[in-house]
């Protein structure tokens, strides 16, 4: 009588010996004392009964999960490796009950000893399921959770609970196969550590809003379960639950990334999920694509070769995470050999990487010279932005280039257009004050005035380029890079105007006028904007190219190569103190007085002789206050840094210690 109850018991939670109370269904309790039955059964009757329990909720916890259709990949693989560990439980009782037909003289003790195990596991199974309905994580998120219960002293415990971590890496090994191989991406619910980046700007360069920092800027399941037809959603990936999403990027999704996952691993993983994405699943029609598609690159041998590794690791009962790592290592070096080769080789990344120098590095001077001495007063009067002033600005650069015959050396000139990107809100209100305060001179305005000139919201301090990148250079200019060239083509081309400016001012009046006053500042301010003009691009630009130029044609990396282009970058902006908030202020206050004191002699080119000397005085002493300002701050950079070619410029600014000796300045003016 006693077994019957019990071999009920363990499979239902209940047996006869249980009275239901009336006002709570779901309380079950047994009768205190039983005659026929000792006290001592009845309490291994108990401990039988709760491993039934436990059956009974572990097994609704599957029903669960098996009929609801949105608890994802990982989640339904836990549930049909579950499953089978209950299904081994039940067969375990099935031998029991046969024992137990066979030899009636069997008691609750041999029960309680064939299930030792199940007394263990069971309690530890439904802690775990708790935890995870609990905490509501889901795919890459659980991974954490199961692995932390696989560390327990217990080996049968920590078998068991390996098993439901490795059904889980199936799921793992499936969608890091399909990145790395396919680019794509199998996450219907949105489970693994890498997505798509929603928040992409895909437009080409010069399209992106200016900051407020403008200038400173697969596996088959082995569970044992009948149920063949749920399983093989694990197995055979579904087209409409395929992420391919063209140009856009992938981005990783870190609350998503197993702990044990390092993230330089999770990099690498993105690296060439992004690249076969570009190489395999690109549909841009243009030369280059036509080019690849005539001479294509044999992908298959490869990639057959990761997918019999990953399969191989899906075959341990543990996940090993160094034969992971040089799995995915030696498929990132094989991939980016070949995109080295593609890019350099192939489609010519140097005569590109020439080309941008020659646009947004203004390397050819006497281009953007013509350019600006043509574009001069629309640029100056322009203060918002059409396409009628963009045509005309970008007819005009055309027309430069073919009246130097640069046509034939700054080739593909379409992929580059000029654009008008004028902030809504991008100027501080110290900013205007101070604008207000050093341009108000030139309408002969005073500060009170509603509205004085400034440069900074002219077409000449919003002027950008619009870079269309064609395939497959979007995979080496990201949106950072785009942003950080027409970073610099701002300064440059500012540079470039002011300096015009004060050559123009001299060749207008030098036979006019006969106030030293005026040449002695316009030469000061000269020699300030060459100097630093000289710095940025022979110094730093000519050598950083160089330099550049060399470690990519020396490197088998395209990821190194990516690198040390961004580096560049980076360089060329902490070269031309652009991340040196003070010190560029400061250049932008020595801009806009330049700028202020040549407008101002233009405008009073009939009276220049009778010119107020007060007003002058007044440019050449905030002229000084910001050159003294600036040489401090660069020097005491410069000391505590030590640039390479910062002490150069110095040296040419301080020429004979002028600046040293007169404490900053160019003198009294």
């Amino acid at each position: 009588m006693a077994l019957h109850e019990a071999l009920i018991a363990l499979q239902t939670g209940c047996s006869g010996l249980l009275t239901l109370k009336q006002d709570d269904p779901h309380f079950k309790k047994r009768f205190p004392t039983i005659p026929y039955i000792h006290q001592g059964e009845l309490e291994i009757l108990d401990r039988l009964t709760q491993i039934g329990r436990h059956y009974r909720t572990l097994d609704e916890y599957v029903q669960n999960i098996l009929k609801n259709k949105t608890s994802g990949l990982y989640i339904l693989s836990f549930a049909f490796e579950l499953r089978s560990i209950l299904q081994s439980y039940l067969h375990c009782l099935s031998q029991l009950e046969h024992e137990c037909l066979q030899n009636t003289s069997l008691t609750l003790s041999h029960l309680t000893v064939a299930l030792t195990d199940y007394t263990l596991l069971f309690p530890a199974l439904v802690s775990l399921i708790n935890t995870l309905q609990s905490t509501g994580y889901r795919g890459c998120q659980i991974l954490d959770i199961i692995r932390r219960s696989t560390l327990d002293g217990n080996t049968i415990l920590s078998s068991t609970i390996k098993k439901l971590l490795c059904a889980c890496h199936r799921i793992l090994i499936k969608q890091i196969t399909s990145i790395l191989t396919q680019g794509q991406i199998y996450d219907e619910y949105g489970e693994f550590f890498i997505g798509l980046n929603n928040n992409i700007n895909v437009e080409a360069m010069g399209m992106t809003t200016p900051s407020i920092s403008r200038m400173t800027s697969t596996v088959a399941s082995r569970s044992h379960s009948p149920d063949r037809e749920r399983q093989s959603v694990l197995q055979t990936p579904q087209p409409n639950s395929l992420i391919t999403p063209g140009y856009s990027q992938y981005q990783l999704i870190p609350e998503m990334l197993p702990s044990y996952i390092p993230l330089q691993l999770a990099d690498k993983i993105l690296f060439i999920g992004e690249s076969w994405l570009l190489l395999k699943n690109n549909d841009d029609d243009d030369n280059d694509r036509k080019f690849l598609l005539l001479n294509p690159i044999d992908y298959d041998e490869q990639n057959h070769l990761v997918q019999q590794q990953l399969y191989a690791l899906t075959l341990s009962d543990d996940l090993n995470m160094f034969e992971l790592e040089r799995i995915i290592e030696h498929a990132r070096i094989d991939l980016s050999l070949t995109l080295r080769n593609l890019f350099v080789d192939r489609f010519h990344l140097i005569d590109e990487l020439e080309q941008i120098r020659g646009f947004y590095l203004i390397e050819r001077g006497e281009l953007y010279t013509l350019f600006v001495n043509r574009t001069n007063q629309l640029l100056l009067n322009t203060k918002k932005s059409t396409n009628a002033i963009e045509n005309d600005i970008n007819e005009v650069f055309k027309q430069c280039l073919n009246d130097l015959h640069l046509e034939t050396i700054l080739t593909n000139a379409d992929k580059f257009k000029f654009k008008l990107n004028f902030p809504h809100s991008d100027t501080t209100a110290q900013e205007i004050s101070g604008a207000r305060r050093l341009l108000s001179r030139t309408q002969g305005l005073t500060d009170n005035s509603n509205t004085p000139f400034d440069f900074w919201s002219c077409g000449w301090a919003n002027l950008s380029i619009q870079y269309r990148v064609k395939y497959p250079m979007k995979a080496f200019f990201s949106e950072n890079c785009k942003q950080r060239y027409n970073d610099i083509f701002h300064l440059l081309i500012i540079l470039r105007y002011v300096q015009n400016e004060l050559n123009s001012l001299w060749l207008a009046f030098k036979n006019k006028n006969k106030n030293s006053l005026i040449w002695h500042l316009r030469n000061s301010m000269s020699f300030f904007i060459d100097n630093f003009q000289y710095y940025i691009q022979i110094d730093v630009l000519e050598y950083k190219y160089q330099q550049l130029i060399r470690s990519i044609l020396s490197s088998t990396d395209f990821q190194q190569i990516k690198h040390l282009h961004e580096l560049f970058l980076a360089d060329i902006q902490t070269h031309s103190f652009m991340l040196l908030s003070t010190a560029y202020q400061s250049i932008k206050n020595i801009l806009s007085i330049c700028v202020s004191f040549c407008l101002t002699i233009k405008q009073q080119e009939n009276t220049i002789n009778n010119l107020d000397e007060n007003i002058l005085r007044q440019f050449g002493k905030e002229f000084n206050d910001e050159i003294r300002l600036l040489f401090g701050i660069l020097g005491m950079v410069q000391k505590h840094n030590a640039l390479p070619h910062l002490g150069v410029f110095l040296t040419r600014l301080d020429f004979n210690r002028f600046l040293t000796n007169n404490n900053g300045s160019f003198g009294e003016f």
